[in-house]
């Protein structure tokens, strides 16, 4: 009697778990999703940036100035990881930034807007060349021919042996 009482009592918290784990609500689910890639800017004046995490042994790897523009992957304990305009991800103090404004984000994700009012003969090209590449360069002067003999050092000459 006693074995089966714990027997069923144990399948029954074990349906609970089951039950509760497996239904997850799903307006959450879409909401987790869109909070990730949001872009969010430095608030504080400096912001220690940690490229593994903030307990690295070697301190901060970079310092974020204020108003340096970020994309939020998740938050992780006090710390967001971010990935920086370069491509860098790490690791910043939640409390250090805080999600952009519009019209930064549209700033900052099209840097080039349309000019109006330019025409075709005003534009100065643009080279892609590198004029400072080599082949362009004239060669460099020849070494002289005749070099002059090199003055021994007293002492190191080893003396001649009858």
């Amino acid at each position: 009697m006693k074995v089966s009482s714990c027997l069923s009592g144990g399948v029954l918290i074990l349906l609970a778990l089951c039950g509760t784990s497996c239904s997850t609500p799903e307006s959450a689910a879409p909401a987790a999703a869109s909070n990730s890639g949001q872009y969010y800017i430095v608030s504080a004046r400096e912001a220690k940036f940690y490229r593994y995490g903030p307990q690295q042994a070697s301190g901060p790897d970079e310092r974020l100035a204020q108003g340096t523009l970020v994309t939020r992957i998740r938050p992780a304990f006090g710390y967001s990881k971010v990935q920086l305009s370069d491509g860098l991800q790490g690791y910043v103090a939640s409390q250090d930034i805080h999600a952009a404004p519009p019209e930064v984000v549209q700033a900052a994700t099209n840097p080039n807007p349309p000019v109006t009012g330019t025409s075709e003969s005003n534009r100065q090209p643009r080279f892609r060349h590198n004029i400072v590449n080599p082949r362009f360069l004239p060669p460099p002067p020849a070494l002289p021919e005749d070099q002059p003999e090199p003055t021994p050092i007293p002492g190191s000459e080893s003396s001649p042996t009858p």
